[in-house]
């Protein structure tokens, strides 16, 4: 009898790592199954470049201030990476236009280089702010130029039109905003009609532009 009561707890002992495994299955599988996966169509894409506008050694004009600071922005997201001057010889956005449904161009006069930075943001915030501005459409492409002027010579007229223009309705691109800033940032957003769909930047020479096209 002294011996059979000695072999019970040897037998409940044996069986505590089986029952130690089962729980650390069941725990690894709960953990497993909290984990948030982010959606394969979520459009993280940065598109950046640059381009030369005009003649990028030309002389300043007559009304330019060769002795002026070069403004500086330290707003800007890093990934523009030692774009944040203006050229000497200013630059700046004469228009902006849509083209067609699904595209918008950012077009471009003076001399001096140009860099573009270009991607989807949760939310649009003018730089030097905290408040959101409240864009059209489903989604919202932020589109950064920078080394643009407001403080042009007269060879540039630079772009005057309103801050929102508003496309055909049922477009791709459904508007866009686009506000300059004398510290050499040009920034816009484009208000997009679905739920971040693809997009491409090309530039052109003639007429200098930067253009954003929506897939549709």
């Amino acid at each position: 009898m002294h011996e059979g009561h000695r072999s019970e707890p040897a037998a409940s002992l044996a069986a505590w790592p089986l029952l130690v495994v089962l729980l650390a299955g069941c725990s690894g599988a709960d953990v497993t199954t909290g984990i948030d996966e982010v959606s394969a169509g979520t459009n993280y894409t940065t598109v950046t470049g640059s381009l030369d506008v005009g003649d990028p050694f030309a002389v300043p004009g007559p009304t330019a201030a060769p002795t002026a600071v070069i403004p500086y922005v330290d707003e800007l997201p890093p990934s523009l990476e030692g774009a944040r001057y203006p050229g000497m010889s200013p630059v700046g956005v004469t228009d902006v236009v849509f083209v067609g449904a699904s595209a918008v161009e950012y077009r471009l006069a003076g001399n001096g280089p140009v860099s573009y930075t270009v991607r989807y943001v949760d939310e649009a915030v003018r730089y030097g702010t905290s408040e959101p501005v409240a864009v059209p459409g489903k989604s919202v492409v932020q589109v950064d130029l920078s080394g643009t002027s407001t403080e042009s010579d007269d060879s540039v007229a630079d772009y005057a039109g309103p801050e929102r223009i508003r496309n055909d309705a049922g477009s791709a691109v459904v508007s866009v905003d686009f506000l300059a800033d004398p510290g050499g940032i040009s920034q816009s957003f484009i208000g997009v009609g679905t739920d971040r769909p693809e997009f491409t930047v090309t530039t052109t020479e003639n007429p200098a532009a930067v253009v954003v096209t929506i897939a549709s």
